[in-house]
This record gives C-alpha cells, structure tokens and sequence, in this order.
C-alpha cells in the first residue's frame, strides 16, 4: 500500500472530501482517499425494522461516546457547554445527519459589516453561488423555489417534500401573524431522481436511510467516486501529515485496523476531517518547522471554534399527528428573525426548523417514566403525547472567539494511540440572548396553534455542527488557509471542510460546506500546474509510539436465570400497569423470547440489567424506587428493556394503532395544501 503515490490526497470520506474526490477523478488526477471509519449501507439500518429504537440509541447514535465505535476518537468535552455529535465512516456526517439543505445568507458574509461583530469573508454570496446550484444537482435537494427570505439563485431540483397535519398547523399560525415560513429545502428526495427512489417518510432519519432516498455523501458521491477510479482505503486512520525537506506536504502516515503503519505519498494533500478531526491532525503533525502544529504560523489553528448553539421548542396537541413519521429533516423554516436587528437588544439572529416527534413508542414511553416515574398514569399520559408532537430548532450564530477552541487531549487517545480531541467552549452572552428571545417568540407561535402543552430546552445540549478552526482570509497573521482553501504556510496542503468557515450564520453548514469543496476542487484544477511538488517519497521514519490497541469486541450478553426473568415479569408490572384496555407489563410475555431478541440487539445493557434483577423483598414500587436511587444506570437498563419489550408486543401495537415505521412514498405531484389555503400569499404579495 505504501507504494502507490497520489496526485491527491484526501483525508476523510465525508461530504466535502467526496465533492472534491468526484471533481478530481473527473478531470483524470490519481485521487486516494484515507477513511478511519468504514462502509455502510441501507442493508445495516434497521429503520424499516422492530429493533429501530433499539439501534438508534446505541448502534446508530449520533453520539460517539454512547456509541463507542473501533471508528471513533474521544472527545473531551469537560470544558464545553456543548456536546458533541459526529459519525465516522464512508459519508460522514450525512449518514446520520436530518440533511436540512440550506446556504448561508448574503448578509452572512458580511457580518462585521452588518453587525460590527464577527469578521467579513474574503468571499461573497455571488463567488459561491454556481456552486451551490451545482451540489443541489449533485446531491438531490427538494424545495420550493420563490422563497423571499432566501437568496437568488436556481430553484430546488426537485419538488418540496410533503407537511404532514403538525407542520400545517405551526404554518397557518405563522401565516396569521404575517411571520416569515417556507417549506424547508432538504438534502432527501421528493421524487425518483439519479437511480434512487423518494423518501418514503419512514421518519428514522437519523439512524440511517434505508431507501436511500437520504443524499448522504456514501450514496450521491463516493460509489461514483470509486467508479472513476478513486482509491478509498477505510480502516485507515491518518497520524500525521508528514513535510518533505522544502516544507512541502509529501503525504500522510497512517494506521490500519491491526496497527499496521504505512505512508501514502501524494501531491496535494487535503484535509476533510471536520472541523474538530481536521485542526486535531495538524496538532498531531507537529514537527521543527512547525512546532506548535502544521500550518499554525498564525496561531489559529484550532481556534475560533464555533458549534451554532441551539433551544428546542415542542409542542403537543390534542389532535393526532401520526408524528413518528415523516422525513426528519426539516418541514418548515422560519427566517423571520434571522436577520440582525439591533432593536431587539443583540447582535444577528436564528433560523427555525420544523420536525415532527419521530420517535418510536419505546422511546416516547421513556420519557413519560422520566417525568412522571413509572406506573401511574403511563398509558393515558403515553396516549397525550405519542404522534401528538411537533417541535422548533432555534439555531443561533455563533460568534468566533479564540478562546473557544480544540486542543490535543492530554489524557485520552483513540485506539490507535493518538490523542483525542479536548474542547473549550462557552456560550456567548449574545449567543443567550438570541436563543432567549426567539425561545418565546416559538412559543407563542405554539401556542398560537393551539398546543395544550409547549416545553423548551433552552440551550439544547449538543450539535453537530462545528466550523471555523482554520479560518479562511487574506492575511497569513489572522488565517490559517487562503480564499480558496489552501494554506498561507504549506502551498499544497488544503482543507475542504468547515474548519474554513470565518462566520458561522444561524442555518446549517452542510449545503455550503459542499459548495466550498466544489469550488475549492476547480481552483485546485485551474492552478494546479503552477503548485509546487514535494519531493516524492514511499516511506517516512515512524516516531517511536505505543503500539495500537486492539478494537474491542463486543461484550456477549451474559445468561439470564429463570429466577431472574421472573424478577424482570414481577418489576415490569411495577413499571407499565395495566390500564386503559392496555395489558400491563408483566403480562406480555417480555421475559421471555423478547428479553432475548433485546439483549442480542444491545448486549451492552447486559451486565446492567442483572443488578436490576437481584433479589428484593420489596413490592414492585418500593423496588423500583431503591434501585434508581441506588444504581441509575441499572434503573435505566431495566427501563429500556422493559419498554421496548412492552411496545414490541403485536397486541399492544395493535391496540395503540402502530405498524411500526411504514412506508408511505411521497407523490410529488400532490398539489400541497398550504398553497390552496394561500398561506404563503402574504410573503408573495410583500415580495412583490
């Protein structure tokens, strides 16, 4: 493997490297690409599936530390206000992401001129708009075009996917107030288009598309970049970046699964990592000329990290919402407040997205035990909130700062050895006020439509979003990489992903992360000719390093005993009562066959769940409440498999009314509601 050189290196198989990679093939380069994570496909996704809540918490969960893959890195976030969710594998991002499809706004390039805070772009709206209309195309994004709150440029290439009864509601309630709404453009398809088939709105989005109907970067970019010739090698996790004597990019040392350590020699290198991946390899690539990291003369490699601080706004209606359906991307925007606005008492603004509750009944069962303890009244407050859901993501921008930022860890490594990520983040003050007012302003809008019960999670834990570690500029003293993505210090090393970004905006970077790829591949393509070449090598001393530890394998689910499972028959009837023609939950037969399936699926929860199941005693309620003083994490154990066992049972689905997740194709040539009620005439009419 050491032995065949690139004309380019990519690192990483995510969206951005997977634009870039297709571009180059094209034009006939040798394109090789490092993956530390692996393929999937629809095959593995258990959306369509009795097991989909299951593997959507562990298996498919868009948090690397809860799902503990060989794939990962650690991220020490004990000095964040923000959480992490990332996935690493073939498609990045995409292959778990809602794929809201949206560019930035004009202004937000321009915020020091608007606001007077942040930094202006080296580059406009306009520089990246052909390539925002490219990767729409390339990608397959639905959407309504006319939209007067978002910038010029082509329509959708689709058509916009379907608002189900929930989104219908929250839209007649923005079109009263005259307030801004659209219906939300999203990277997943509406109709056949590029041999895929349409959404089939099975609303298991973030846990993987089975249809394909998603536009992960796997799917719309990396089966065609192989197909050109691309040579993407997964299982590869990149150390280093290595310079030849000029200080010149000459490749990248990497480890295979079995801690095997080769060098890939290239041309150009580029970096598509993430924003957090990305700044973290050049770190680790430190050496004499650049000892505090690669291409880090201007200091800023790392810093300025921005991670769009969101609020969740749900809300629950009498009215049933069949709402653990339909695609999870976003129904309706709102950029009614996006905009700066100095009157409101801060700077810049938020975007709204619309969802549905997709959750399964397991999940949602869960969170009525969280709020009101097991037993009770569950099934009637289960029946109040389950398919009767809708709720906000208020999305704010994130303003650079340099003390937010991503620093090697000092006390955690990856499998391979090389260390983890550690943030430092804090929310902004104006960052609280922006969430804080648009929080109250979902509200009312909530409750304009006639919600019973509206709740915000004000600010929302975590996100996936994290741009702006090696900032873009013209100036080599306060960036890190070029208009076009190259670095200032090291003249054919890249990086195509949102490390580059110098503002965040309040919607979500994926569309223009992708842009920025497109646009960087061509400029790379033009000039290329005119870069200058390391001097080739097919091999690279190694420094001295800890030898890889070995992927753990999974933990076998440990025997349950009979008397065990008596225990778990006797606790379940203590945990879902019998009510409302519901049987209760020892009465389902989920110490049986079904404990089995659930412990196959999540063998993790094992060892917890027999601590659950020692002997007491104590009635079931009493039981109950000293095992979740006692041991939370064996209270939380028995909780999940006794939920999911309970709502996996055909006779409680049928009595609820669930099929589980079905499929239902979208027709596109439905005429939408919303445009027979003229609930977008009052933007038509202001734009006119």
């Amino acid at each position: 493997m050491s032995g065949y050189h690139a004309d380019v290196l990519i690192i990483g198989a995510g969206p951005s490297g997977g634009v870039a990679a297709n571009r180059l093939a094209q034009a006939g380069l040798r394109v090789t690409v490092l993956e530390q994570g692996d393929w999937h496909g629809p095959h593995q996704y258990r959306g369509a599936e009795w097991d989909w809540e299951l593997a959507a918490a562990k298996t498919w969960s868009t948090a690397p530390g809860v799902r503990g893959a060989a794939a990962d890195y650690p991220i020490d976030t004990t000095d964040s206000d923000m959480q992490v969710l990332n996935f690493n594998g073939v498609g990045g991002g995409t292959v778990l992401f809602n794929a809201v499809w949206i560019r930035l706004l004009e202004s937000n390039f321009r915020t020091r001129a608007v606001s007077g805070l942040g930094d202006d772009w080296p580059i406009t709206y306009a520089d990246l708009l052909p390539f925002y209309e490219r990767t729409d195309r390339e990608f397959g994004v639905s959407g309504l075009g006319g939209n007067p709150a978002y910038p010029p440029g082509a329509e959708p290439p689709l058509p916009p996917l379907p608002l189900g009864p929930g989104p219908m509601k929250i839209a007649r309630a923005l079109s009263r107030r005259g307030w801004h709404w659209w219906p939300d453009t999203n990277a997943i398809l509406s109709a056949p288009y590029d041999g895929r088939r349409q959404c089939v709105q099975r609303g298991a989005c973030a846990s993987g598309c089975n249809e394909g109907a998603k536009s992960s970067a796997d799917v719309t970019h990396w089966r065609k970049a192989e197909a050109l010739g691309v040579r993407l090698l997964t299982g590869a996790r990149v150390l280093r970046i290595v310079l030849d004597g000029r200080g010149l990019a000459a490749g990248a040392e990497w480890v295979d699964r079995e801690g095997g350590t080769h060098f890939q020699s290239a041309d150009v290198v580029l970096c598509a990592a993430n924003a957090i991946g990305t700044p973290r390899l050049l770190l680790n690539s430190a050496d004499t000329a650049f000892p505090d990291g690669l291409a880090n003369r201007s200091g800023l490699v790392g810093r300025r990290l921005m991670m769009h601080p969101l609020a969740v706004v749900a809300a629950l209606f009498e009215d049933p919402l069949e709402s653990w359906q339909g695609h999870n991307g976003s129904a309706i925007q709102c950029l009614n407040f996006a905009e700066h606005d100095a009157s409101r008492g801060f700077a810049l603004g938020a975007k709204w997205s619309l969802h549905p509750a997709a959750a399964g009944p397991a999940t949602e069962a869960l969170r009525v035990i969280a709020e009101f303890g097991p037993g009770g009244d569950l099934h009637r407050r289960f029946a109040e909130r389950w398919g009767h859901g809708v709720y906000w993501t208020i999305m704010c921008e994130d303003l650079p700062d340099e003390a937010n930022r991503v620093e090697l860890s000092r006390d955690l490594t990856d499998s391979s050895r090389m260390p983890g990520a550690k943030l430092f983040y804090r929310y902004s003050e104006n960052s609280r006020k922006i969430l804080d007012f648009n929080v109250e302003r979902a509200r009312e809008i909530m409750s304009d439509a006639g919600a019973w019960k509206v709740s915000a999670y004000n600010p929302s834990p975590a996100n996936a979003h994290f741009m702006g570690t090696a900032r873009m500029g013209d100036d080599a003293q306060t960036s890190v990489v070029d208009s076009w993505g190259m670095s200032h210090d090291v003249p054919n090393l890249g990086i195509l992903d949102a490390s580059v970004f110098v503002t965040a905006s309040s919607v979500n970077p994926t569309s223009t992360i992708c842009a920025l790829a497109l646009r960087a591949a061509e400029r790379l393509l033009e000039r290329r000719a005119s870069l200058p070449t390391p001097a080739r090598r097919t091999s690279v001393a190694a420094p001295p390093r800890p030898a890889a530890a070995p992927a753990p394998a999974a933990p076998a689910p440990e025997p349950v005993s009979e008397a065990e499972r008596e225990q778990l028959k006797r606790l379940a009837g203590g945990i879902i009562p019998v009510g409302d023609d519901l049987p209760s939950g020892s009465e389902v037969g989920l110490e049986g066959r079904a404990l089995d399936r659930i412990l196959a699926v999540r063998p993790d929860l094992s060892s917890d769940l027999k601590r659950a199941l020692g002997e007491t005693t104590e009635a079931p309620a009493e039981a109950l409440a000293t095992l979740a003083a006692a041991d939370v994490a064996a209270y939380q154990a028995l909780l999940i498999v006794v939920t999911m066992g309970y709502y996996m049972d055909s006779g409680v689905r049928a009595r609820i009314g669930y099929e589980g997740q079905v499929p239902r194709p979208v027709r596109p040539d439905n005429f939408p509601e919303y445009i027979a009620e003229g609930l977008l005439d009052h933007l038509m009419d202001d734009a006119a």
